[in-house]
């Protein structure tokens, strides 16, 4: 019997050690897929869009280019053009008021999902104001500041629209000898941007 209980033991023992011998690990693998969050891949970017300002009742069209840092920080220098044409009665003369605005901008913008997201930033810079009237003209050149926010909706990792707020200031302005103090508007506009 002990040596029944010996042979038994070992052929157990045996088949035991073999299987462990034919013991495998299987690994899976997970794909994900690309998102569009706040923290994407640094890149650079170009857009446009135009903006109605309330008190001037002109639009301003505007272009920038920047870079995005990749997590929600941006740098990008702007420029537009706002400007008005009109005749004087009853002495007939052509006036015409071209404002170009340049500034370097910051802005910051969180992602509340895949698509829809927030902006806000601020810009310093210095804008062309030009006056001709009739046969006369003159210009000056006046610091500029900005603040500004909005959404913005991404349709692509590589296109996207915007629609915003913005307020713009601009110091005192000296045409023919007299002064415009400290002008200022708000605005409501929109428009797009490319990210390559």
């Amino acid at each position: 019997m002990k040596t029944t209980i010996a042979i038994s033991t070992a052929l157990l023992m045996g088949a035991a050690v073999s299987q462990a011998g034919d013991y495998t690990q299987t690994t899976t693998t997970q794909q994900t897929t690309p998102s569009y969050s706040s923290v994407s891949d640094p890149h650079w970017f170009l857009g446009g869009g135009v903006d109605y300002m309330f008190d001037a009742e002109e639009a301003f069209y505007n272009g920038h280019f920047g870079y995005d840092f990749g997590n929600g920080s941006a740098l990008f220098l702007e420029s537009g053009w706002m400007g008005e044409e009109q005749t004087t009665f009853p002495f007939l003369v052509n006036i015409d008021i071209d404002i170009v605005p340049i500034t370097l901008n910051y802005k910051y913008t969180h992602m509340f999902n895949d698509k829809f997201g927030a902006y806000a930033g601020l810009g310093l810079g210095a804008s062309s104001v030009d006056l001709s009237a009739g046969l006369a003209s003159d210009d000056d050149w006046v610091f500029t500041a900005q603040a500004f926010a909005g959404v913005v909706y991404k349709f692509s990792p590589s296109f996207e629209t915007y629609a915003g707020v913005r307020y713009m200031w601009m110091d005192d302005v000296s045409l023919f000898g007299a002064k415009l103090d400290n002008l200022d508007d708000v605005g409501l506009g929109a428009g797009i941007r490319f990210n390559f």
